[in-house]
C-alpha cells in the first residue's frame, strides 16, 4: 500500500506543478534523440541523405529546447507583471471608495490570490510555448540550420562533374516549308467543268 500511495502522491505533485514549458521541452528532447536515430536506421535511403536529414532534425530539436524554455518562462513572468498592475488598479479603486465612504480597507483582501496568479502564469506559458512553436523556432531554424549543416558536412571543393560542351548561342532556325497546292490536289490539278 505504501508503494501505491507514493505513486499517487508523485502523480499529484506532477499534476499540480506541471508547466507547458516542461512538457514541450521533454517532447523536444525525445524527438531530438529518436528522430535522428530512426533516420539513420533507414536502410532504403542513401548514406548522404540520411546523414543530412538526421543532422538537420537533431539541430532543429536542439534549437527548440532552449527556445521553448525562454518563450514559456518569459510569458509566465508576464503573469507577475499583470498581477502587479491589476493589484495597483484595485488598490486605487478601493482607496477612492474608502475616502468617499470612510470605510477601512484591508489591502491583502484586495490583492490577487497566488492561486489565480499561478493559473494565469500557466495559461501564459502555454501561449508562449505555442508562439515559440509557430513563429520563433521556424524563424531561428530557417536562419541557423543551413550554415551549421554546411559547416559540419562540407561539400567537396572540386567535384568531378562531367564536362558539358558550351551551348551554341546562335542556333540555326530552319524556315517553315509550306506544302505546295499540288500535293493536296494531286498531280492533275483542278479540273473545271468536267473536261
Amino acid at each position: 500500500m505504501a508503494y501505491q500511495e507514493r505513486l499517487v502522491k508523485t502523480f499529484e505533485y506532477i499534476a499540480k506543478n506541471l508547466k507547458a514549458t516542461h512538457t514541450v521541452m521533454a517532447i523536444a528532447t525525445v524527438k531530438g534523440i529518436c528522430r535522428p536515430t530512426f533516420t539513420m536506421m533507414d536502410k532504403t535511403e542513401k548514406p548522404e541523405t540520411k546523414k543530412y536529414t538526421a543532422l538537420r532534425e537533431g539541430i532543429t530539436e536542439a534549437v527548440a529546447i532552449p527556445v521553448y524554455f525562454i518563450c514559456g518562462e518569459l510569458a509566465g513572468f508576464g503573469a507577475k507583471i499583470l498581477r502587479n498592475v491589476q493589484d495597483s488598479v484595485n488598490i486605487k479603486k478601493a482607496k477612492k471608495l474608502a475616502e468617499k465612504t470612510g470605510d477601512i480597507i484591508d489591502l491583502e483582501k484586495i490583492k490577487q490570490s497566488p492561486e489565480v496568479t499561478k493559473k494565469i502564469a500557466n495559461n501564459l506559458r502555454f501561449l508562449g510555448v505555442c508562439t515559440a512553436a509557430l513563429l520563433v523556432i521556424p524563424s531561428v531554424c530557417s536562419v541557423a540550420i543551413k550554415p551549421i549543416v554546411d559547416e559540419i558536412i562540407k561539400p567537396p571543393k572540386n567535384p568531378d562533374l562531367p564536362k558539358i560542351p558550351p551551348a551554341n548561342p546562335v542556333q540555326q532556325i530552319k524556315p517553315i516549308q509550306r506544302p505546295s497546292i499540288n500535293s493536296f490536289l494531286g498531280s492533275h490539278g483542278m479540273k473545271v467543268g468536267g473536261v
